[in-house]
């Protein structure tokens, strides 16, 4: 009984929605499967030659976030930050997850991940953020 749910699990996520996420990255040039947090979509990305991100680390990024129909919130950004440090919202955090030095990335996160109903100044309700990071190096 138990090997016939097995395979009805196993078939019920064949060709889901996070198998094509894997297969995408593995086009990408990732090594090893990368699965991006619930509410993170990888738009695009160049994968890095130097060191994979790991918590703790100091970074030097260049990015921009933008609302999901344009309107740009921080445009050319160039700042520090620690990875895994709970500064930045939850989106910006986990869009970092798997990321080599001299990389970008490119890629959509969630409201639950980002402001959800808190209305800010640039940031309306539920606002999907679309983050662009153009350059990461890590600092010493």
């Amino acid at each position: 009984m138990a090997s016939n749910r097995r395979w009805r699990l196993q078939f019920r996520y064949r060709g889901s929605r996070r198998e094509s996420a894997v297969a995408q990255l593995f086009s990408l040039g990732h090594k090893r499967a990368f699965m991006p947090k619930r509410g993170i979509k990888i738009i695009a990305e160049t994968p890095g030659t130097g060191q994979e991100l790991k918590k703790g680390d100091r970074v030097r990024l260049r990015y921009d976030c933008q609302l999901n129909h344009g309107d740009f919130i921080a445009k050319d950004r160039d700042e520090v930050w620690i990875v895994g440090d709970r500064n930045a919202v939850a989106g910006f955090r986990y869009g970092l997850e798997g990321m080599r030095a001299g990389g970008t990335r490119r890629f959509r996160a969630s409201p639950h991940l980002c402001y959800r109903d808190a209305e800010l100044e640039k940031i309306p309700k539920n606002a999907v953020l679309i983050f662009d990071i153009k350059h990461v190096s890590v600092v010493a």
